[in-house]
Formats: C-alpha cells, structure tokens, sequence
C-alpha cells in the first residue's frame, strides 16, 4: 500500500488525445469571458419556491433578482428551510448566495444545502411539494459549523458552493444565525455541463485491490482508480449506453502532488513524463483538459498509461498510476465546466533559505501552506479534510509524520517561488487553474548574489525578479502581466506580485532589476531599499504582541472587497488587519504611465516617523500630526483592473491571523475584518471561475 499512496503522476495519454490540441504544452490556453450563465432559479423551469415556516411564497424573494428584496425566516423558529422546486432536472455545479442583513444579522452560520435526486431514467421532475422532507440528500461540502463564539461575529454576505448534482430541487436547511431570523437575499443555482462518463461502465485490465475502475468515474476526488502494481503498462475504459459526441476530456491524476530535491537546494513540483513543453522539458500537469481539434461522436472511452512516479516524484519501476477523476462532455452542452477551484501555495522566498534549517525546504513550505489550509478551511470545508500540511507540523513549526487522506491534494497544493516548473504554462493549462497565493516572505534583502548574509547567515540576500534557473521567481512574470491565472498576495507576496508585473523581457542583469525594485518599492519610511531595515523602520501591528500598535488602514467601503468590512456601520477604516513588514509598495508606482498602472488601489494607511522621507517627486508625504517628523501613504491592498483572471494584492496578513480584541473605536464585530477581506477575495476569483470556465 505505501507505493500506491505515494504515486505521484499517471503518465501518458493515447486514447487519440495525443493528437488534441492541448495534448501538447506548446502554448497558454486563451481563454474567453462569457456573457453568461444559467441559473436554475431563474428559468421558466422553475417550479415553485417555499419555506417551511409560516413565511411561505415569501421565499421567491430570494430568486426575483432584486437587490433590495429578501426572504426572511420567521423569528423563534428552531430550523429554518428554503426550498425550491424544478418542473425538470438540471445539472447544478455551482450554489451562490448573499445572506443577512447586514454581516452582523441574519446570516447563517449552521446550515447545509440539499438537493432532491432526478429519479434514474426519468426525463421530468414529481411535483412533489418543495417543503416536504421527502427525498433530500445533502450536497457533499455544503454544510457549515461555525465555531464557538463565531455568532457574535461579523460573517461574509456572499458564499459560493461547488458542487456537481442532478436535481428536481435545491433547499438550505439552516440551524443557527449570528444573530436573529436568517436573511437569503439571493440565491443562485448555476447550471454546469454534464460528465456523459458518469452513467457509463468502467473497467481495467488490472487494479489494486479495492481501487476498481468505478471510482475515476464516481464524480468524487476520494474516489479513485488505482493500476495493479509491478506492471508497465494500464487500460481503464469507459463503455457509454448509447453514442455520445464529445469534444473535452478533463483528468485528475495522481495520489497528490509530490515535490522532490533540486540539485543544490530547493525543491521540484509533481514531475511527471508528459506533457512536454516546446524546449522538451516536462508539465507536470495534475488537472488537465484535453480539448479535442473536432467533434467525436463515441461509444466508449479508453485510457492507456505506460508507467507511473512513485514516492521520489519520478518515474520508476513498480509505481502504479492513479486516476482521480475521468470526465467527458458533450460538443452540444454549452454550460460551463465548473471544476471546483483549488488553492496553490506558492512560497515566495529563496528556498536555498531553508535548506539547512530544521526539516529543510519542506517544512518551510509546508508552514507557509498550513495558514491557508487554516484560514480557507473556514469557508471550504473540503480543506477540514484536505488538511496533510496542517498536521505536518507541530506547535512550534517542528515536523510531524503526517499520513496522506484520502482527500491529499483536493484542495490545496504547495509549489516553491523559485521552482522551474511554476511558470505561466503550468498554471494556464491546469483545469482549472489555481489561485495561487503567495506567502512570504523571509527575513532576506534585495541583492545580486542569493545566499546568507557574512555577518547574519540566517539573513538572506536574495533577487527575486532573476528567472528560475538562477534563483529567482522572474519566470512567473509572464503569468501575472498575460493574467493566466488569479493570484493573491499577502506582504511581501504582494509586493513580488508588483515586481513581476513591472518586469518586462528575460531582465538580463542585477542593474535592470534594480531599477524595477526601486521604482515599485521602498522601504517603509521611504528611501530606497538599501540592505536590511533597522528596528525603527519596520511596521508591526501583531496579535499577540504585547500592547500592539494598531496600523489604522482606510479602505474603500462600496467595493466588494471591503463591503463586508464596512457593514451596517458604514466604516471606512479599520485597525484589525495584522502586517509585520519594513517594505512597501510605492504609492506613486500606481500612477498613469507608473509600472503598475494596470492595477487600483482600494486601501492605504499612512506610516509615520521621524525619519520618514519622500520616496520622490511624486510621493506625498505631510506632516506627522502626532508627534515630530512626516506621514507618507502606504498602498495597503490593490486589485488587477482587467476583464481577466484577477490580480489581488495586500500589505497586509489577512491569510494568517485575526486580533483577538477590536482597536481603539473600532466595533466589537472588527476582529473578523482579516477573515472577511478574505473570502471577499476568494468569491472574486469565483466570479472569475464562472466567467472564464471552459
């Protein structure tokens, strides 16, 4: 069993995908923004809409595309239900919804979604009454359980579910709010395009025991095919009941994604033996979607791997290929392919950095990704499950034997920022792509030479914009400026998302990445940045310090990444949001004809001191009306402003920490600010994922 769960990558793919169009990695995928979706609840398919309190026909304000309209549950009710009823099946892949209120009343905290099945072979729905609880089945990683205490708190407003059902009907079945009767202002029930495998026979020419060909059809991750060891080549087939003309395949591959040593220091992502790139190097590719050059119209479906990775990420003898999920869809199904989203932790730092601390380069990526497996686990609960890098290490970051479940992967990967394999290809050609969030970063300076500083070793001189094979994260710059995928980042990931948009060519010397750094960034009082910040130039709002200051960050209060923030109170500032940081991005950067002109800025505080200079011509400073010396503006989140996969980028450390009490003047509900900011980022990429899907 230890070789089958530490299989990287099945291998190669006949099956007349080869001669597909993305069967080769030779460029990026394009991708296309769609006018629009289907939304079960709005069609004249939809049958009625009720509760199952004395609310009743109230309900359908949930569905009347109104934004001041909404169903509220009757008051002092111990379960609340919503429920919708369709006059035939549809095939919901996504759930969204807008609850309460305000963030602080009306908005669930304890509930699950539900669907009613389509009876096998039937071409319409019974008109069942939708309040009845005759044949509901909860949707797998719908339901939500706040913590203890979660209630007093502000929640988010806006929530999205991916799921893959046939249904006569969609209900939520609410238990607990944050505070009174539940608010739905809006419910969405998105219809996704149709696997045609799923109702098809598999079967295999050899598997391992209790992994049969079944479970790369059941629709599940968990569920999965897994080729009998010791052989070197595997079939799984799919045989269809009637013909069925199609022109996508979509494929998850592999236990999970494995990492191992680079020559030198670092680490490789997921390898693998196809596809290749144009110069012939690898694409380790985990989701893909073949899309083939015309329409075939088949009967059955096969796929024919020779060899497998194993534990080392590599192809070796006795590795046995995995297959997580294998999906076709009809030429015809104009819906979209909602493939859930899932997360890729890129750690932004030089890996040669953590290569001789305790537990090396893997538990430097592993802590970085834990805070996401944490802090998104609050809002996804398939990451309460998808959680290896969490239980990887201790209290203290000291590394923890962790075994893999059944679930390793779904979710949540890690990759290294100086990884080759992370570039614009890898994350394009992912179906679908990941939202790949930059962590970091590491006590280092922007210098020629990676490598530890002579008088500090475990201070790091590091240049980021280099390309990968030296060292750097300048490879990615051609993700970020073609916009291929989303992207978020947090302090100093934020500030490299700045670089790499400025970057412009291969940048072939120091000289030129310099000029990049200092006109994208400064040091926190201003000047250039110059070796590493002393004490008195580094910003820290933590929690947990002792009496910590509190940075006051003013915001944008309309946009829908700080809607949540300023609430039924309006605000337009808050001091909850954590940052530990000498460096900023350059307010001046963000200006016409500036290096990141292509971005806004929706939030920025000001940093003050006695040392505090302009940062140029440009750079407003005022006078300090506080004490001795001047203010200048720091950029504390800004977003990508085109019709693309979007850019999002933050001072601060939303991803890791919330205070435990609200500063000076602010609401009790403000400890929630660094979570909320959080899944309003997230359900802006969710919008991206239904306007983009394939």
């Amino acid at each position: 069993m230890a070789g089958m769960t530490a299989v990287s990558l099945a291998v190669t793919l006949p099956l007349s995908l080869v001669h597909s169009r993305h069967a080769s990695a030779g460029a990026l995928v394009s991708v296309h923004e769609r006018t629009s979706v289907l939304d079960a609840l709005r069609t004249p398919g939809l049958g009625i809409v009720r509760a199952a309190d004395p609310s009743g026909d109230a309900a359908r304000l949930a569905v009347d595309g109104r934004d001041d309209t909404a169903w509220t549950g009757r008051p002092g009710e111990v379960r609340w239900k919503w429920s919708a009823a369709f006059a035939e099946p549809v095939h919901v892949g996504l759930v969204r919804a807008r609850f309460g209120a305000s963030p602080t009343s009306g908005v669930p905290t304890a509930f699950h979604w539900e669907a009613r099945p389509v009876e096998p072979g039937a071409a319409s729905c019974t008109s069942l009454e939708p309040t009845s609880d005759d044949g509901w089945v909860a949707l797998d990683a719908t339901a939500q359980s706040s913590g203890p205490g979660a209630e007093l708190l502000a929640q988010p407003t806006r929530r999205s579910w991916f799921v893959d059902a046939d249904a006569c009907g969609l209900r939520l079945v609410i238990d607990r709010t944050n505070a009174g009767p539940p608010v739905v202002r809006e419910v969405q029930a998105i219809e996704g395009a149709r696997d045609v495998l799923r109702g098809g026979e598999a079967s295999d020419d050899g598997a391992y025991p209790g992994f049969d060909a079944a479970g790369a059809i059941d629709g599940t991750y968990a569920g999965r095919w897994v080729g009998a060891p010791g052989r070197s080549r595997w079939t799984l087939r799919v045989d269809l009941a009637e013909p069925e003309p199609i022109d996508r395949v979509r494929l998850v591959l592999g236990f999970d994604a494995t990492s191992v040593p680079r020559p030198g220091s670092g680490r490789g992502y997921a390898m693998a033996s196809e596809p290749l790139r144009p110069d012939g190097s690898l694409l380790p590719l985990r989701r893909r979607l073949v899309t083939l050059p015309e329409s075939r119209t088949v009967r059955s479906l096969r796929l024919v791997m020779v060899g497998a990775t194993g534990a080392s990420g590599l192809p070796e003898a006795g590795a046995a290929p995995v297959v997580r999920e294998l999906a076709a869809y009809r030429t015809d199904d104009p819906r979209p392919i909602l493939a859930a989203p899932w997360l890729l932790s890129v750690n932004a730092n030089p890996s040669a950095e953590s290569h001789l601390t305790p537990g090396g380069e893997i538990t430097n990526d592993a802590y970085w990704a834990k805070f996401l497996q944490r802090r998104f686990a609050t809002f996804l609960p398939a990451l309460h499950s998808d959680d290896r890098f969490d239980r990887s290490l201790g209290p203290h970051g000291e590394a923890l034997d962790a075994a893999p479940s059944d679930e390793a992967g779904q979710v949540l990967e890690a990759i290294e920022g100086d990884d080759p394999q992370l570039d614009a290809q890898l994350l394009s050609q992912s179906s679908p792509p990941p939202i790949a969030v930059l962590s970091g970063s590491d006590d280092w300076d922007y210098a020629a030479e990676t490598g530890p500083d002579p008088a500090h070793p475990r201070r790091w001189h590091w240049d980021p914009l280099r390309d990968a094979r030296a060292g750097g994260m300048g490879q990615l710059a051609p993700a970020v400026r073609q916009r291929v995928a989303p992207f978020l980042g947090f302090c100093g990931g934020a500030q490299i998302l700045g670089l790499l948009e400025a970057r412009r060519g291969d940048g072939t010397s120091f000289e030129e990445d310099r000029r990049i750094i200092d006109g994208v960034l400064r040091r926190i009082n201003g000047p250039r940045i110059r070796g590493f910040a002393t004490p008195v130039d580094v910003e820290r709002a933590w929690p947990g310090d002792p009496h910590p200051p509190r940075a006051q960050i003013q915001f944008v209060p309309g946009d829908l990444l700080f809607a949540d923030i300023s609430g039924a109170r309006r605000r337009s500032t808050t001091q909850a949001l954590p940052e530990s940081h000498a460096d900023a991005v350059r307010a001046d950067a963000f200006l016409a004809g500036a290096p990141l002109q292509r971005f806004e800025v929706l939030a920025s505080s000001s940093f003050c001191g006695p040392d505090v200079v302009a940062a140029s011509t440009r750079d407003g400073i005022f006078p300090n009306p506080g004490g001795p010396g001047w203010c200048d503006t720091v950029p504390e989140a800004f977003r990508s402003r085109d019709r693309a996969w979007p850019i999002i980028g933050a001072q601060f450390h939303a991803e890791q920490k919330d205070f435990a009490t609200p500063g000076p003047g602010d609401p009790p509900e403000s400890v929630a600010d660094a979570r909320l900011f959080l899944v309003s980022a997230y359900e802006e990429m969710v919008d991206a994922y239904v306007k983009l899907a394939p």
